[in-house]
Parts: C-alpha cells; structure tokens; sequence
C-alpha cells in the first residue's frame, strides 16, 4: 500500500500483508505499489521480505499525486481549485499522458483479477480501464474502511481548527470521497470492509453492491507475562501520522496522564510508532516520555509493559493495535470509539471508557488489580485466535471472490497504495 506490505508493522501494512497471503491461494499474484514520493514508507522500506509470495513486485511512483498530504486535517496543498484539479487523493484524477506512464510499468495489462488495496488503488485501476490502457475478468477491492465516514468525524471533531476554507475542503474531499465509493461498489464484482457496520453502511450507499466483512486479524505468539520490578509501565503504540492517533494521544497527555502521575508510583508510559510530528515529538521530551520512532520491531515493548492504550477520539475500521495487543497478551484499556467494530465487552476481554476522565480511573484500577489485568488478558487472548486468527482472512477472501473465474494458475494484479 502507501504503506508497504509487512506482517511485523503498523495496522494497514499487516492488513496488506495478509491479504497478499490469502491472495496467493487463488492464483499468481503481480504485487504493484503505487506511491507518492512523500510516501517516506514506500521509499524506505524493502518490499524482499514480500518476495516468496508473489510472482512480481512493481513500484510504481506517480508524479503529481497531490491534494491532502496523508490523512492529516488541515494540511492541504494551496487553493480549492488546484484541489478541484486533482481531487481528492483517494480518489485522484490523472491526466492521460500520467496514466499511460503508469500503464507502461505494469507487469501485466489483461490480468484475470485486479484486486486493489484502498478505495484510491481502484480508482487508478478503473481510470486505466476507462482510458483502454488496462482490462480484467474481473475486479474487487478492498476498501479496508469507508474513508467517507472517516472524514466526516475528522470534520467534527478537529473541523474548528481548519479555518473556513480548510473546513470548505474537507467537506468536499469527503464528498468526492463518498462518489469514488459508490462508483466502485456499483461498478465491481465485490468490496470487502473490516466491519459488518461499514458493510450494511456501503450496502444502503450503493444498492446491490456485494459488500463482504473481510475482519483484520493479527498472527503473534503468546508473551510470558511481565516480571514485577515495582513499576506499572504503560505502552502507546500506532502510527503516528495518522491523525486520529496523534488527537487522541495528546488528549491523553494533557488531560489523563498528569492525574495518573499523581495517584500511580512507579508509573512509565513508551510511545512507538511511525513518522511522529515534531509538535508530539516535542510535547513528549517535556514531559520525559521516550518515543520510539520507526523501530524494526513492537515486540521488545510489548514484551516490557503492564498496559496497552488506545485512547481514541474518532475513527473508522477497527483498530490492530487493540488486537495485536490482545494476541501478544497484553490487556487493553480503550475509549469504546476506539475498539468500535470489534465485538469487545467491557470487563471482560478490554476495560472501556467513553472519555478521558474515565481512561484514568481504569487504568488506575488495572494498575491496583493484577489478577484482574491476568484474567483479562487471558480472555482476550483467547478471544482473538477465535474471531481475529489468520483463518478468518482465508476464508472472508474466498467469499469476496465469490466464484470470480481466477484459477489456481491465473494472473492475479494486485495494487497497493
């Protein structure tokens, strides 16, 4: 994806890794990347480790891909009408001599199946179609989530800081946003989502579409549980250019973790993820919170910590973190937006809060109640492997495929973005 496919990184690498995994069952998979050349991951990152599961690897680097930078509110390139020109990044438009470029590096033009990763990787696919540079049996796509309803919290909850125009352009990019969705479900064989919400919400958006719950799920072992040395250690981790992550951590910092200070001894907190902003970078440093930024492996911290948190504001889709925590061992204390989606009950597999004021108390409670974060971890252990193990994807991706013709030895074109 913009992200590369990696079984050991954030949220929407895994997904991405898994689904090349299931992918592979059905037929000869052509892996294509396509990025933009601040996609810092899709520079960075070797794509080797993705090698023994596909018969190509393409990187393809498309100039001009503008609009919003990531996800983050409030960061748009200059001017409505340049945004008007390109669209919305999720659903870019190129021009033809762009997509012919991008057609040229293609491993193959008549593919048995496109399966596109993201609701942005199927809009290049069928503008390709459309321009005759690009044709396939058949099509389906993994949005993941409905980027739409994504957009529409981050308008609700960050809109009052945009400005009038940035409040003007984030409406519109969810608009076009939501055309790109329905466009695609209307117009493919089958769409997958990672939560039977976001599946009844397409299906009511664009009737008739054969919309599939396709879950994330996470593959880790079991950790020994944490040695006691006196000390209740607490762990963060996400991508943090992810703007639902950053708004809810700095809340977090500002309005939770002062309190705890004062009631936990011995408290710590580690904060991992990916390309953090140099604002959360420095609020961290005054406060003494170590980051880790862009380490090869999570292990080691999930290894070291009591706690896992995810304290988040707004979002669609489900959260990894929350499961890989669950897989690892770890319990978890979450806002209920944060585990939306995953089924989760409250005192049992995950302690939930539906604010900040009440994140405290329960993690103050965890930190005084050891059998209970064992007995809970346990269960969300056991939880996870059930609902959230690899045979789920293995299955959910035979049902999206729904008897698409993509035999064993077919050619399977398989874009990331």
């Amino acid at each position: 994806m913009r992200m590369p496919p990696d079984r050991n990184g954030h949220g929407g690498s895994q997904r991405a890794w898994h689904l090349v995994e299931a992918l592979r069952q059905h037929g000869d998979v052509h892996f294509v990347l396509l990025y933009r050349n601040q996609d810092h991951d899709c520079v960075a990152t070797a794509l080797t480790p993705l090698a023994p599961l596909v018969k190509s690897i393409t990187r393809i680097e498309i100039p001009g891909w503008r609009g919003l930078h990531g996800r983050q509110l409030g960061v748009f390139h200059p001017g409505i009408g340049e945004f008007l020109k390109m669209r919305s990044p999720e659903a870019p438009r190129f021009t033809a001599p762009a997509l012919r470029a991008i057609a040229a590096q293609l491993p193959v033009l008549r593919p048995d199946l496109i399966f596109a990763g993201r609701l942005c990787a199927a809009v290049i696919a069928q503008d390709l179609i459309d321009h005759e540079l690009l044709a396939a049996a058949e099509r389906v796509v993994d949005f993941d989530d409905l980027m739409s309803k994504f957009r529409s919290l981050q308008i609700r909850n960050a809109g009052a800081s945009l400005g009038r125009q940035g409040r003007m352009v984030a409406r519109l990019d969810s608009f076009l946003i939501a055309r790109a969705e329905r466009r695609i479900a209307r117009g493919w064989r089958g769409v997958s989502l990672c939560t039977d919400e976001d599946v009844a919400a397409l299906r009511d958006a664009a009737p008739g579409a054969h919309a599939v719950k396709l879950p994330n799920i996470v593959n880790r072992d079991l950790l020994p549980e944490r040695a006691p040395d006196g000390r209740f250690r607490l762990l963060f981790i996400g991508n943090l250019s992810f703007s639902a992550n950053t708004a809810g951590l700095t809340r977090f910092l500002q309005t939770v973790w002062p309190w705890l200070v004062s009631r936990i001894p011995g408290l710590t907190l580690d904060v991992v993820g990916i390309n953090p902003p140099s604002a959360l970078a420095a609020e961290l440093a005054g406060l003494e919170i170590p980051l880790h930024a862009n380490v090869p492996s999570v292990r080691p911290y999930y290894e070291t910590c009591d706690v896992v948190i995810a304290p988040i504001l707004f979002g669609s889709g489900t959260r990894i973190k929350i499961l890989e925590a669950m897989a690892y061992g770890r319990p978890v204390v979450s806002t209920a937006v944060g585990a939306d989606g995953l089924g989760l009950r409250d005192g049992e597999e995950i302690l939930l809060t539906p604010d900040m004021e009440g994140f405290g108390a329960a993690l103050l409670r965890l930190a005084n109640e050891p059998t209970l974060r064992q007995a809970m971890a346990a269960r969300a252990r056991a939880f996870q492997q059930r609902h959230y193990g690899p045979h789920v994807i293995t299955e959910g991706m035979h049902t999206l495929l729904g008897g698409a013709p993509a035999p064993r030895n077919g050619q399977i074109l398989a874009y990331g973005t």
